[in-house]
């Protein structure tokens, strides 16, 4: 979710342009982040649409909040707190429902790649929201642990000890969907 832009200096000015109101300068700003947002969103909520109100509701906040943004080199890591945050709010009051995906591959290979990742989504599903973001923020948006530890304001310790921990969680949930 990172925001691809030439130079620190035309983050500043777009974020100072934004912070003016500027509307198409925000969203030059949040554009790029914008589907490892719904990506990372998706992966939280286990949800299509949860991840696309999540990710609305991240960049109104941040629209709001962004006279608060005190780095404008920050912004990228600012907006994907953003998301995170409503995502992680998203998967707290919803429901555990599954959607169903009934497409069927024609090559066995890709169904019994099919049957592995529907079976890692429902051992997945069976993690905590503490446990899904630890590893969303871990393994799909690849933060280093530092980075991780500041999103979450805990020590760098806890986070290594806690993606240990989730991977240990998710690994049995694992075994155990394959027993199912």
């Amino acid at each position: 979710m990172e925001v691809a832009l030439d130079a620190p200096s035309r983050l500043r000015t777009l974020v100072d342009a934004a912070v003016a109101g500027d509307r198409e300068a925000f969203g030059a700003l949040v554009e790029p982040s914008i589907p490892r947002a719904l990506g990372a969103a998706a992966i939280l909520t286990r949800s299509e649409s949860d991840a696309a109100d999540a990710v609305q509701e991240a960049l109104l906040s941040a629209w709001l909040g962004l006279r608060g943004l005190r780095d404008a080199e920050a912004f990228p890591a600012w907006f994907r707190r953003h998301v995170v945050r409503a995502a992680m709010r998203s998967a707290r009051r919803r429901a555990q429902v599954v959607e169903l995906d009934v497409d069927v591959p024609a090559d066995p290979g890709a169904l019994e790649r099919a049957v592995a990742h529907r079976t890692l989504g429902r051992a997945f599903d069976r993690l905590n929201a503490d446990d899904r973001l630890i590893l969303t923020l871990h393994h799909y948006l690849g933060l280093a642990t530092a980075e991780t530890a500041e999103l979450l304001e805990i020590p760098t310790g806890t986070v290594k000890s806690r993606v240990h921990a989730a991977i240990g969680r998710l690994r049995a949930a694992y075994d155990a969907e394959e027993r199912r």
